[in-house]
Formats: structure tokens, sequence, C-alpha cells
């Protein structure tokens, strides 16, 4: 959910750095991923800092919103047709109603990022198939 505001930021922090930050460091000759990593990531770093501020409120906004719109369930679902919770939900119910609760919701918001990837994984590889019959007629 918040993946496009922290790409946006970060690509606008990168931006509006002065460009005499990189012709600079060029020409002192420092190869490409110094200039990355020494000058313009520390430069850029408050900006993006912001940006995954932003982020991870709206996501947390988000996830209460969708608790009072989509129901709660506090019981876990008997078979894949039962009704039961989001995982957003999930994770937002661990981290802020129960104590002592950072690894459940550390491993849930794993299983997310993991499932996220996998359907990003599988989007990629089908559209680059797509391409390439597209190619050969």
């Amino acid at each position: 959910m918040i993946l496009p505001v922290i790409v946006r930021t970060t690509l606008t922090a990168f931006r509006e750095l002065p460009s005499s930050l990189r012709s600079s460091s060029a020409a002192l000759g420092l190869a490409q991923s110094t200039i990355l990593w020494k000058i313009l990531l520390p430069a850029a770093l408050p900006s993006i800092m912001v940006g995954v501020t932003l982020g991870v409120g709206r996501a947390l906004a988000e996830t209460a919103a969708l608790i009072f719109t989509s129901g709660y369930a506090t019981r876990w679902p008997s078979s894949p047709l039962d009704s039961g919770r989001a995982l957003s939900v999930h994770i937002y119910d661990l981290a802020m109603n129960i104590p002592q609760s950072s690894a459940p919701a550390s491993a849930s918001t794993l299983v997310l990022l993991a499932i996220l990837f996998s359907f990003n994984g599988i989007a990629f590889i089908l559209s680059r198939r797509g391409s390439v019959l597209q190619s050969i007629r």
C-alpha cells in the first residue's frame, strides 16, 4: 500500500538534489556507486524519511478505516468460505491492540510481503512471456 508513496518521494528527493553534486563528484573521479551511496543518498535521506513516514501513516489510516467498513472477525475461520479478516487488519490489530506482539506482527508483515512479491513476480513473468510472444509474431 505504501510502496508507491515511498517510490515517488524517493524519486522526487533524488531529482531535487542539485546537479552540482553529481557533476562535482564525477569530476573527482568517484565511481557511480560511490556517488550514490556516499553523496546522493545522505543528501536525499531526510526527504526519503519524510516519504516513509507519510506512507506508514497512510497505511495505518487506511487499515483503521478498513476495520470499520469491512468488519472485524476475532476468531479463526473454519473453512475457506467462512468470514475472516484481511491480513492488513490482522497486522494492525497485533501492532495496536495486543501487548508484546511485535514478533507475530513482524511475521504477519513478512507473510504479506511474500505474497505481494510473489504476485508481482508472477505478473512480471507473465508480462515478459506476453512480450516475447508478441515479438515472435
